[in-house]
């Protein structure tokens, strides 16, 4: 098996998509709304809860949102909870 390799003078990184962006063509935005709206409810979770540690507060949505991506459980805890 042979390994393709980029042609002279291009960028391999300029053909990488940002972690979570559609393949061209497909369209996001009707997930969007459920994405940001399933983030608005884990992010609620961890204000109640107010997990310890980041380790905590994945377990707990890995356990109430099963079917959620860990990308989606990362997001959330990111900006989602507050430890001050």
């Amino acid at each position: 098996m042979t390994r393709a390799t980029p042609a002279a003078g291009r960028d391999d990184r300029a053909d990488r998509r940002p972690l979570g962006e559609c393949p061209p063509g497909w369209d996001a935005s009707p997930h969007a709304r459920v994405i940001d709206a399933r983030l608005v409810e884990m992010r609620a979770l961890l204000a109640r809860m107010r997990p310890a540690s980041d380790a905590e507060a994945l377990r707990a949505l890995r356990s109430a949102f099963p079917e959620t991506s860990l990308a989606t459980r990362v997001a959330a805890i990111s900006s989602g909870h507050d430890r001050g």
